[in-house]
């Protein structure tokens, strides 16, 4: 049961995180934002991006309830997706990020941000808690004679 919880907090968090960028992106002014670019890369796309990436891995960590060998990739995708989307962030608010400095504090980035902290301890957890490569107990090997 504490698996089933961890994981869906984590999926919790990465999809509220991928709601605030779709958001950000459609409503919030973020979609034209393109002061400069990287590999045809801009803020407004990363933020479209993230978007997608985010309804993607929470429908990965939730379907990984059921099939066990989604479980790896899924927990390691959504801390990846929300580590990474922190340190954009933190890059955005410090030295900017592809062109693009933050100066501004909206509610919207802390409702991410929180969410984003949420789902890296939840799928943190499972990460130190180990073995969720495959849930079934392994046998002992029986020895040949």
């Amino acid at each position: 049961m504490r698996r089933q919880t961890a994981i869906l907090v984590g999926a919790a968090g990465v999809l509220v995180s991928g709601y605030i960028h779709f958001y950000l992106y459609f409503e919030g002014g973020y979609r034209g934002i393109a002061p400069e670019s990287f590999a045809g890369l801009t803020i407004s796309r990363a933020f479209a991006l993230n978007a997608v990436g985010g309804l993607v891995l929470a429908e990965l960590l939730v379907a990984s309830l059921s099939w066990s060998r989604l479980r790896g990739p899924a927990v390691l995708g959504g801390i990846g997706f929300a580590a990474s989307t922190l340190l954009a962030y933190s890059l955005a608010r410090t030295t900017g990020l592809l062109g693009f400095k933050d100066d501004k504090t909206i509610n919207e980035a802390l409702i991410a941000v929180a969410a984003e902290i949420v789902a890296l301890v939840a799928l943190g957890s499972e990460l130190v808690r180990g073995r969720f490569w495959d849930p079934r107990p392994r046998s002992a090997p029986e020895s040949a004679s």
